[in-house]
């Protein structure tokens, strides 16, 4: 690939030389030579085009940039209550060598949906720390972090009609933001870290950065694609309409500040700007305080709410 960049600016190099000297010459010496000049300027258009062509891997031909981001692991550019067809989504392909493969192997510990009285957004694969962890599909690396709070060591991957995978709490990464990667291709190994109480995958699918069911295109059981062809519909997002409203609290007897927090999994100092009081302020009984309040984000141009937490486990 280094070796293809280096062939690229050359060629940019040389076009740019060429078109130096074109612009050099008189008025009437491009007159007089003007079919010609036309001539090597198609030529030397083709030979660009052609590096450029080298350049670029057809494996990753229709894979969607849009909102690439390398420093955010939540990205959304599409607004799930919009949709009122059926997408149907191409998993693999074997004419351009799209195939799937599972992950890991390992039995699910925690599925996608309610947990604990919050929402898990990925599935949960028991793996021992060093496991080989694989990429599910082709793709492009969007963003490797570690996210101490969340996903621990992370890899982000996006992949061809609008769908991410992401594989949380590695213990390490082997490969690079920005990296052309195939399906089956070791991505890192199997971890305890960020916000974890044992060591596992937390494997998430996204679609336009949107979370769904993984299992609605996995069979895990056996370590095999459900169908060839994912048919997405607006009900695979429907929970999304519960989770993001406003959250509030009812104060009872008993109740104060901190135990509140640690209830909702917020904190003290955000409930107190949610409600314009202070964390000396005295609860009255029977009071409604705000404890959760989706942020504003902006999707596509317009705007839209998302979980204001940078880990959605």
């Amino acid at each position: 690939m280094h070796i293809k960049k280096i062939l690229f600016t050359i060629s940019l190099s040389l076009l740019g030389f060429t078109t130096l000297i074109h612009g050099s010459k008189t008025a009437e010496s491009q007159e007089s030579t003007e079919p010609l000049l036309a001539a090597s300027e198609d030529t030397d258009e083709q030979a660009f085009q052609e590096n450029v062509n080298q350049l670029f891997d057809p494996s990753i031909a229709g894979i969607d940039t849009t909102s690439w981001n390398n420093g955010k692991i939540n990205t959304v550019w599409f607004d799930y209550r919009t949709m009122d067809t059926t997408i149907a989504i191409p998993l693999v392909d074997s004419s351009c060598s799209r195939v799937f493969t599972l992950p890991c192997n390992g039995y699910i510990t925690s599925p996608f949906g309610p947990r604990n009285g919050f929402w898990h957004f990925g599935t949960d694969i028991k793996v021992k720390v060093g496991d080989t962890i694989r990429c599910v599909f082709n793709g492009l690396v969007r963003i490797i972090q570690n996210d101490k709070r969340g996903y621990g060591k992370v890899v982000v991957v996006r992949h061809h009609n609008g769908l991410e995978t992401l594989y949380g709490h590695l213990s390490k990464t082997l490969v690079k933001t920005n990296d052309t990667i195939c399906s089956g291709e070791v991505i890192g190994l199997g971890g305890n870290t960020g916000r974890s109480t044992g060591s596992h995958l937390h494997l998430e699918v996204r679609y336009c950065g949107e979370p769904f069911n993984p299992a609605c295109i996995i069979d895990f059981e056996k370590a095999s694609l459900l169908n060839d062809t994912l048919l997405l519909a607006k009900n695979h997002f429907s929970y999304l309409t519960e989770l993001r409203k406003t959250i509030y609290h009812t104060i009872r007897k008993g109740d104060n500040l901190g135990a509140i927090a640690r209830r909702y999994r917020t904190s003290v100092r955000s409930i107190c700007a949610l409600n314009g009081i202070k964390s000396t302020t005295i609860l009255k009984i029977g009071r409604k305080i705000v404890v959760r309040k989706p942020a504003q984000i902006e999707i596509a141009g317009k705007s839209t709410i998302k979980d204001s937490t940078q880990s959605r486990l």
